[in-house]
């Protein structure tokens, strides 16, 4: 396993069990993306990263990942994680890919892929809204507390369940989401 890798997964610990964001939000570069199947940060460095991580540890009323395989090859780390825990009382279990990329030993790109259909109903509750928001535009309210869901969304509109919809609905057609 990468330092990084091993530095990432133990700041990712530390965000589930103690909310700590700016551990995590730190190992990312200036100019660093962060992706998941419904949101992404652009170019948005350590602020669109604490904003990512403070929205994605908020979505959850407990969580705990368990990564099963780490490789890394060419500055490239691929994690294969579990992760578990409650959501608005209900319990889940999902799990996922996660792809970090480095640069000058800190993560240039950060993208994870994962059903979402696996997560419960996302609660609508505000993270830390600091930084860049999806696609690097700023969130509605700087340094309030907005209304997300778990993709970081500040219009009070459940994207969970709209992506979750499309996703039903582009399976149905034969796509793949």
């Amino acid at each position: 396993m990468t330092a990084l890798a091993d530095t990432f997964i133990s700041a990712l610990h530390r965000l589930e069990s103690d909310r700590d964001v700016e551990t995590i939000a730190k190992l990312f570069a200036d100019d660093a993306s962060v992706s998941n199947p419904l949101v992404s940060y652009d170019d948005g460095g350590p602020d669109a990263a604490k904003t990512f991580w403070s929205h994605y540890r908020d979505a959850f009323d407990e969580i705990s990942s368990e990564f099963r395989a780490v490789t890394e090859t060419d500055g490239v780390a691929f994690l294969e994680w579990r992760s578990r825990g409650t959501m608005s009382g209900e319990t889940f279990d999902y799990g996922g890919v996660s792809v970090l990329e480095e640069a000058d030993g800190r993560i240039s790109s950060f993208r994870t892929y994962f059903d979402s259909a696996q997560i419960p109903h996302a609660k609508i509750e505000g993270g830390d809204a600091t930084g860049a928001g999806p696609s690097g535009s700023r969130p509605a309210n700087p340094g309030g507390k907005p209304e997300i869901s778990l993709t970081g969304n500040t219009k009070g509109e459940d994207d969970l369940d709209r992506a979750q919809r499309e996703a039903a609905e582009q399976r149905a057609k034969g796509g793949y989401s």
